[in-house]
């Protein structure tokens, strides 16, 4: 056989080798990128105030109103975030894996006091399903969340273990619409309890700065440890200004009208028959 007619097998052969090659570069690419962006460093297990996202929803949007849990001193459950440090995300790693309100159904009770979704008018699951979907499907890379049942399960047993409203009460820091904190002894209230630092986060409205949410940070292990690249201020982790005082809101709704000028009626007429 010459050389010649050997040319277009040739050919034929490197083409094959090279559309090969190529597609296995690919999909490595692929593959390696995918990895990249599901990898994760930790968890933030993230705790909000009902009383301080009340005041978020409810601010000049008179048609908003808040739903709380029965427990009116208890702090709830916001997530639990797997985090690359230095970054935010990854998010939403499965996009076929959506929430699916049967898989907890076992835990809706309790979900709907530990898991509160305070803003009322939003759809039904409408935070279940946020939070499963962008952060429940990357923590889903290990044992312990690798389920939907599994994942909010494990945020009622953290928030059991390590309720804000315990440790802040131990610090005798309540509620109050009057009285002010700050994020000093907030930070040593949960410092004194777990031996670690809270990411202190605040919501500003009007010019007052609420109490939003505490977080705390587990390794892949689920051992507490620092969270990793958080804003930090004199030695606190918080986007909080630390020179004026914090609101940590009561969760009672405000009156409704009649019955604040009732009120003050009963003391008018208490008076007036002194």
């Amino acid at each position: 056989m010459s050389l010649k007619s050997l040319i277009p097998a040739i050919i034929l052969y490197l083409c094959f080798d090279f559309s090969h090659q190529r597609e296995s570069y690919e999909h490595e690419l692929v593959k390696g990128v995918s990895t990249v962006d599901k990898d994760w460093d930790f968890l933030i297990f993230t705790q909000n105030w009902p009383g301080s996202v009340c005041k978020a929803w409810t601010h000049n949007k008179p048609n908003h109103h808040c739903v709380y849990p029965n427990k009116k001193d208890s702090w709830t459950v916001h997530g639990i975030w797997p985090t690359k440090a230095g970054t935010k995300g990854p998010f939403s790693c499965n996009t076929t894996w959506l929430f699916d309100p049967e898989e907890v159904r076992p835990i809706e009770t309790e979900l709907e006091q530990a898991w509160t979704n305070v803003e009322k008018e939003t759809e039904l699951y409408n935070l279940w399903a946020h939070e499963w979907n962008k952060h429940g499907t990357c923590a889903a890379m290990i044992e312990p969340f690798n389920g939907q049942l599994k994942y909010f399960s494990k945020g009622i047993d953290f928030l059991k273990q390590f309720h804000m409203t315990d440790m802040l009460n131990a610090a005798d820091i309540i509620p109050s619409d009057v009285k002010e904190t700050n994020a000093e002894d907030i930070n040593n209230a949960v410092v004194s309890k777990i031996g670690k630092r809270p990411v202190i986060e605040c919501v500003f409205e009007d010019g007052v700065q609420y109490l939003l949410e505490l977080r705390i940070c587990f390794d892949k292990q689920l051992n507490l440890m620092e969270c990793l690249g958080e804003k930090e201020v004199n030695g606190l982790l918080t986007n909080c200004n630390i020179s004026k005082g914090i609101m940590y809101p009561t969760q009672l709704p405000p009156p409704k009208r009649y019955l604040v000028q009732l009120h003050k009626f009963v003391n008018w007429l208490q008076w007036f028959t002194l």
